[in-house]
């Protein structure tokens, strides 16, 4: 029976410890940030660079968190032909080590609409605006258990991390329009 495929940020990946399992019908896996097995993914990205070999066909995806190599080999080169830089596409795949770190071996692919690609990319500023907030909190919890909180407070209040650091502006009066 094949594994579930994790539907999972590339961010999570980042820095992933690699398990090789030598057992059986037991598949190796990545254990993730937040300690998930991950021996198949289902992941979001924007294709940014392709490369053709003889034996294998490699596209980069970014999905705004992180960035991964996805490989196609044999008879997965073909599912690839159709995709070109700048494509938005759902992966998924078997996580895998190489030489130069994770990447995912491909087993099936889909283009994605551009309702679907916004739809996608919200997900994202969801995650990003939750990670600032616990960012936020996490300071606020700091300074106020030190003596002058409120000075550092003030200061602080200020310098607080925007959603805009990280989405262009444009992008986010976009993915307005596509959710009403």
């Amino acid at each position: 029976m094949r594994a579930t495929a994790l539907r999972i940020p590339l961010s999570e990946l980042k820095d992933a410890e690699f398990v090789k399992v030598a057992e059986q019908y037991v598949p190796s896996y990545a254990v993730t940030k937040s300690k998930l097995k991950a021996s198949r993914v289902s992941v979001f990205g924007i294709v940014v660079r392709r490369y053709d070999g003889e034996n294998f066909t490699s596209i980069k995806l970014d999905d705004f968190t992180n960035t991964i190599d996805v490989m196609a080999f044999e008879d997965a080169q073909e599912l690839l032909k159709d995709i070109k830089e700048g494509s938005s596409v759902k992966v998924i795949g078997r996580v895998r080590q190489g030489n130069n770190g994770l990447f995912i071996a491909l087993e099936g692919i889909q283009r994605l609409s551009f309702k679907e690609e916004m739809f996608k990319r919200l997900e994202i500023i969801k995650a990003f605006t939750q990670a600032i907030k616990d960012v936020q909190k996490e300071q606020k919890s700091r300074l106020d258990g030190k003596s002058g909180a409120k000075k550092n407070k003030a200061k602080n209040a200020d310098k607080k991390q925007m959603l805009s650091e990280f989405v262009h502006a444009d992008e986010i009066v976009v993915e307005r329009e596509v959710v009403k």
